[in-house]
């Protein structure tokens, strides 16, 4: 299988193509995943700050 990819070109085969797209996209998904993880916790932790400050606004 031909493969043209950012000015490069090679020969290589169809299984190993393969492979190489199956690890890059599940990288990326499990990078997606972390940052999406993070978020929440940061949602999470902003959240339980404005419930603790209006509590306390309350007093």
């Amino acid at each position: 299988m031909d493969v043209s990819c950012f000015g490069a070109h090679g020969h290589v085969p169809l299984r190993v193509a393969l492979l190489l797209a199956a690890v890059a996209g599940s990288a990326r998904i499990m990078r997606l995943r972390t940052i999406a993880r993070k978020h929440r916790r940061a949602d999470h932790r902003a959240v339980k700050a404005e419930a603790k400050d209006s509590s306390k606004a309350r007093r």
